[in-house]
């Protein structure tokens, strides 16, 4: 069913920061892994979310849930934080892909206190330097985190491995925009790429993103 890669980054002193939240079912398998690990889920200080789609939103209100005597900070682009904050289930589980809050076996309210986050922002957690880019065309609230110390990209749904890139026929999406948005991607120096679906890129990720650019121009 509809969900999403979810990826962890340890600071240097234990800290974790989560970045994007999957639908919620699967939040529970996602926090035994990390105790498998040997990492405490209660240690999570930072969210990051790279888009407002469902699959990426819904693992929100558990997390909170659990993290609720010491809620980490969430960051997300303005037009996401709103749509969180806003709380309108209509908005989160639009009635277009056929599901309602309770197929995911939870309740939308309301979560305070977003961080907005645009264009050129920085976000570090430890000797990570998370650099976030502006990248619409799949979603209006599409945000890329590009690590600078390491070159790993978090593109959520906007590009992924082989050569496939993101849908662009939702409410909100733009082919125009996403074209513009992977050539941008493109353009960087990239190592490893940690996508929303597909396991990620370790290596050489820059000649995969090409064949993103290279394919989407097409259209």
């Amino acid at each position: 069913m509809l969900d999403c890669n979810m990826y962890i980054l340890k600071d240097d002193v234990g800290g974790l920061t989560l970045i994007d939240l999957g639908n919620g079912l699967s939040m529970k398998p996602f926090i035994a892994s990390l105790e498998q690990l040997g990492l405490n889920p209660k240690n999570i200080s930072k969210i990051l979310i790279t888009h407002e789609h469902l699959d990426h939103i819904m693992g929100i209100y558990p997390i909170m849930e659990l993290l609720k005597n010491n809620p980490p900070e969430i960051f997300a682009h303005p037009y996401t934080a709103e749509l969180l904050e806003e709380g309108d289930e209509k908005k989160v589980v639009p009635p277009m892909f056929g599901a309602s809050p309770k197929t995911f076996g939870l309740t939308i309210v309301p979560i305070k206190n977003v961080t907005r986050i645009n264009e050129n922002d920085e976000i570090k957690i430890g000797t990570f330097n998370l650099r976030v880019i502006y990248t619409p065309g799949h979603s209006k609230g599409s945000i890329s985190f590009y690590e600078l110390n390491n070159k790993i990209l978090f593109p959520g749904d906007v590009v992924f491995p082989h050569g496939s890139f993101g849908r662009y026929d939702f409410p909100g999406c733009s082919l125009k925009d996403l074209k513009n948005s992977i050539n941008r991607l493109a353009d960087l120096d990239t190592n490893m790429l940690c996508s929303g679906h597909m396991p990620p890129v370790e290596k050489d990720a820059k000649s995969q993103i090409a064949n993103s650019k290279k394919n989407i121009n097409w259209m």
